[in-house]
């Protein structure tokens, strides 16, 4: 039953609703996971004295910083597909 100040799902009664919150649930901890990495990130790159001269001009981690968000949408897009 849904309450007030409630921030999670109704308990489910079918098994495709079961699959719906575990695929929320899923695709909130890679968001946490990401918005965890990136506040870091930032906040290491903000309070860092020293300038990284490979930040700069790398194509490496161009590379990769295209690479791994097109893996993340994928791992979050076929279990999507199934329901």
């Amino acid at each position: 039953m849904s309450t007030w100040f409630m921030f999670m799902f109704q308990e489910s009664n079918s098994y495709y609703a079961d699959n719906l919150i575990s695929f929320h649930n899923m695709v909130m901890m890679i968001i946490i996971m990401i918005s965890t990495l990136t506040v870091y990130i930032i906040m290491d790159l903000f309070l860092n004295k020293f300038s990284n001269l490979f930040l700069l001009k790398n194509h490496n981690i161009e590379i990769i910083w295209t690479v791994i968000p097109i893996i993340i949408l994928l791992i979050i897009c076929f279990p999507s597909l199934k329901i």
